[in-house]
C-alpha cells in the first residue's frame, strides 16, 4: 500500500511544468508577489525559474525566491528611469490625470519590450530553457510577444491588483460598470450615485479603450520588426487559459467572473517571518495606549509630497501623545526627519520590518496609503485601517476596506488644507470598537475559506496541465462579440421598434374610433 501511494506522489512530480515567471522589476511589491508564485510553484515540483528583467528596481536587489531558479537580467536600454512616480500628480483625482500614467507606463513598457526582443542574448538564453509555461502581470504586452516567437504554448496572465479593464475586456468579464469602480483612481465603492455611475462608466471606458489603442500602436511597430503577418496582440491575449488575480474575493467588491479567472489573493502571507528586531522589540512597547503604523509602501516615495503635507500628518501625530507613531518615510525625506525630532513620540524611519509591526498585539492602527499587498497583511493580522489612496488602484481599495467596515478612506486632497478630518477619522478607528471587531472578523474569514490563494494557484496549474495546456470550456465568448451583441443593442433597438410601431397604431386606431364617434353624433343632431 505505502509503494502505491509513493508511486502517487512521485508521479505527481514526474510530469510537472517547465514554468518561467516573467518578472519586469516595476515595484518591490510586484516582484514580492511573482517571486511568492515561482516558489509556490516549485515547492510543488514543477520546475520554475523567476526572471526578473531590468525596468526601475534593480534584478536581485530583493531575495525573492527560496525554492525557484533565480535569472537577473538586464538589456540595452537607454530610457531606462529608477523612479516610475517621477513627474506624476498624485494629488489629482482626474480622469486624464489616470489615464496620462497609465499611457506612460504603457510607453515605457513597450519601449523595453523592443529592446529586448532586440538582445539576442537574452532571447536565446530563453529559448534554451524549453518553457513550456509563461506567466506573467497585466501591465505588460511583451511576454504575448515572446511567447509567439519563441513557441511557449501556454500563457497565464496574472493581475498584481484587482483585474483591470483592459484584461477584463480581453477575459470577457462581464462589464458591469453600475456596480464595480473602474480599476484605477476608482473615487466610489459600488453603491454609486448616478453622477458617480456616470463618470465610473466614462473612466472605466477610457482606461479600457487607451489601453487597447496602446496595443493596437504597438503592434504596428512589431509588424515593422517582425513581419506584416505578427499576429496581433489582443487575439494573443484572448487565447490565455487561466488568469490569476491576486485578489482576495473576501477583500475586494464582488462581480461576476468567468471561470478561468481565478482569486489567489494572500499568497504565501502565512509563511511570513513575523519576528521583530530587537530596537522594535523595544520600540513597540512604547506609548501609554498603544503604537499607531504610517507607511505609504515603496511606490509613494514621502518627498515627492508637499512639505505641507507631511507637516500636517507629524502635527496631528505629535498632538496624540498618548499613542507612539512609527512613521515609515522615504530614504531622501530629510524635511520629515527633521521636523519630526521635535515630536517624543514619532519615531521615522526609511525601512520597517512591515509584517511584525502589524502582527504585534500593541498595534491599534494602520494608517496606509491603500496598497494591496499592505491590506492584504492587514487583514490577516485583525489591523483596523485610515486609508488615503493616493494613485493607481489605491483609491479603489480604500473605499472596498471602508464598504467592508474595518477602516475608513481619506480625501488625499484634505491634508493640503489642515489636519482636522485626519485627526477625527484616527480617533474614530480608535474609540469605535466596531472597526476592531469587523477586523477580527475578516481575519477569520479569510482562515476559514474553503481553499487559500496558494492552493488554488496550485490545484489550477496541475488542472491545466493534466488537460494539455488547454481550457477552452472556461472561456466565455464575450470577447469575441461586437459591443452591439455584448450590450444587445439589436435587441434594444427591436424592441424600441417594435414599441414605437405598436403605439403609433394604439394611437391610430384610438384617433380613428374617436373620429368615428365624433361624426356619428354629428349625423344624429344633424
Amino acid at each position: 500500500m505505502l509503494i502505491w501511494v509513493s508511486i502517487i506522489i512521485l508521479s505527481r512530480y514526474v510530469t510537472s511544468y517547465n514554468i518561467l515567471v516573467y518578472s519586469p522589476t516595476i515595484s518591490k511589491s510586484h516582484m514580492i508577489m511573482n517571486g511568492r508564485i515561482a516558489d509556490a510553484l516549485a515547492n510543488d515540483g514543477h520546475n520554475v525559474t523567476l526572471m526578473e528583467t531590468d525596468l526601475v528596481e534593480y534584478p536581485g536587489s530583493l531575495k525573492t525566491v527560496k525554492y525557484a531558479n533565480h535569472w537577473t537580467e538586464t538589456f540595452e536600454w537607454p530610457q531606462r528611469v529608477r523612479d516610475l512616480t517621477h513627474g506624476a500628480d498624485m494629488l489629482s483625482y482626474s480622469i486624464m490625470n489616470a489615464v496620462r500614467m497609465l499611457d506612460s507606463m504603457n510607453r515605457f513598457s513597450a519601449s523595453a519590450c523592443l529592446a529586448l526582443l532586440r538582445d539576442q542574448r537574452l532571447m536565446t538564453k530563453i529559448e534554451s530553457g524549453n518553457f513550456d509555461v509563461i506567466m506573467f502581470e497585466q501591465f505588460d504586452v511583451c511576454p504575448f510577444i515572446i511567447s509567439h516567437i519563441l513557441n511557449i504554448p501556454v500563457k497565464i496572465w496574472m493581475s498584481s491588483c484587482p483585474i483591470m479593464e483592459h484584461q477584463a475586456e480581453l477575459a470577457g468579464v462581464p462589464a458591469a460598470y453600475s456596480f464595480v469602480p473602474s480599476s484605477l483612481n476608482g473615487f466610489a465603492g459600488d453603491r454609486m450615485s448616478l453622477s458617480e455611475r456616470f463618470w465610473n462608466t466614462i473612466q472605466s471606458f477610457l482606461l479600457k479603450y487607451h489601453y487597447l489603442d496602446y496595443w493596437h500602436d504597438f503592434h504596428e511597430e512589431l509588424k515593422t520588426e517582425f513581419g506584416h503577418n505578427f499576429p496581433h496582440p489582443s487575439d494573443l491575449a484572448k487565447e490565455t487559459e487561466l488568469i490569476l488575480v491576486n485578489t482576495d474575493e473576501l477583500v475586494d467588491f464582488p462581480r461576476p467572473l468567468p471561470p478561468n479567472v481565478i482569486h489567489i489573493g494572500g499568497l504565501g502571507m502565512d509563511k511570513v517571518d513575523t519576528s521583530l528586531p530587537d530596537d522594535y522589540v523595544n520600540i513597540m512597547s512604547r506609548g501609554k495606549n498603544g503604537i499607531i503604523y504610517f507607511s505609504f509602501g515603496s511606490v509613494v516615495p514621502t518627498n515627492a509630497l508637499p512639505q505641507v503635507y507631511m507637516k500636517n500628518i507629524i502635527d496631528s501625530f505629535g498632538r496624540m501623545q498618548d499613542y507612539y507613531f512609527v512613521v515609515k518615510i522615504s530614504k531622501n525625506d530629510t524635511f520629515s526627519r527633521q521636523y519630526s525630532s521635535r515630536f517624543s513620540n514619532v519615531y521615522t524611519r526609511s525601512w520597517v520590518p512591515q509584517t511584525g509591526v502589524l502582527a504585534h498585539d500593541r498595534l491599534k492602527l494602520f494608517i496606509t496609503h491603500g496598497g494591496y499587498n499592505s491590506i492584504m497583511e492587514a487583514s490577516r493580522y485583525s489591523v483596523p485601517l485610515l486609508l488615503i489612496g493616493m494613485f493607481g488602484d489605491q483609491p479603489r481599495n480604500s473605499k472596498l476596506v471602508e464598504r467592508n467596515g474595518w477602516g475608513l478612506s481619506l480625501d488625499k486632497t484634505s491634508l493640503l488644507y489642515g489636519s482636522q478630518e485626519f485627526e477625527e477619522k484616527m480617533k474614530e478607528l480608535l474609540t469605535n470598537k466596531k472597526y476592531k471587531q469587523t477586523a477580527i472578523r475578516t481575519t477569520q474569514l479569510l482562515k476559514t475559506k474553503p481553499q487559500t490563494g496558494e492552493q488554488r494557484l496550485l490545484s489550477y496549474v496541475r488542472f491545466l496541465e493534466l488537460n494539455n495546456g488547454r481550457l477552452p470550456e472556461l472561456r466565455m465568448i464575450a470577447n469575441e462579440l461586437s459591443h452591439i451583441e455584448y450590450f444587445n443593442l439589436d435587441v434594444l433597438a427591436i424592441l424600441i421598434a417594435t414599441g414605437c410601431v405598436v403605439t403609433a397604431a394604439a394611437v391610430y386606431i384610438v384617433s380613428r374610433v374617436l373620429q368615428v364617434v365624433v361624426n356619428s353624433r354629428k349625423v344624429k343632431v344633424d
